[in-house]
């Protein structure tokens, strides 16, 4: 017995759906000291918090001022990368339209296929697949925040060391874990 396409997609997805993965996301709270010597406590750790993040601020600036001399070389060399990556998909794009344009004109509709025999079907001959997609354009913006990633620290690791002094001021840290995305039912 044969089913129409449409009605074994539709089982297939409706199979998939029910398999897929539950997606958890973990939240933090911090619940502050209750009395006023934990609170006072808790505002110095803010305050050496936010000068972390200032003085972690003002590293980062400098080392994205320090790597403005290597970007302008790095770019050049992301452009020499690219007309050599450029140059190699025009040919295999050429290859692909000859492979194609062979494919039609060898004896439609028979073709003949890979193992010298011939074959029938909707295409004429061997199927070959499109080259992958075409190189893009590198910027000298794009480079300058690759080299930045690569070199200059952006976490400086404030938070854990905030997280740390707010509990030893009497405050408390709950994490909690909850579903927000194909989550099992409730038991």
């Amino acid at each position: 017995m044969k089913y129409p396409g449409s009605i074994i997609f539709s089982a297939v997805l409706a199979l998939l759906g029910g398999c897929a993965t539950p997606q958890y996301q973990t939240q933090v709270s911090l619940i502050p000291p209750a009395d006023a010597a934990g609170r006072a406590c808790v505002q110095d750790c803010e305050a050496r918090k936010l000068a972390c993040q200032a003085d972690c601020r003002d590293r980062y600036q400098a080392c994205a001022q320090a790597i403005e001399p290597q970007v302008e070389a790095h770019y050049e060399a992301a452009l020499k990368q690219f007309e050599s990556d450029i140059a190699q998909y025009a040919a295999a794009l050429r290859s692909y339209e000859m492979q194609l344009s062979f494919g039609w004109f060898s004896g439609y509709p028979y073709g003949w296929g890979m193992w010298g025999g011939p074959w029938m079907g909707p295409w004429p001959g061997m199927y070959f697949p499109p080259p992958h997609p075409a190189p893009t354009m590198p910027t000298r913006e794009g480079v300058r925040a690759q080299l930045e990633n690569a070199t200059c620290q952006s976490d400086c690791g404030c938070l854990p060391g905030y997280d740390g002094c707010f509990v030893g001021c009497g405050g408390q840290r709950r994490v909690e874990t909850i579903c927000i995305g194909n989550c099992p039912p409730d038991k």
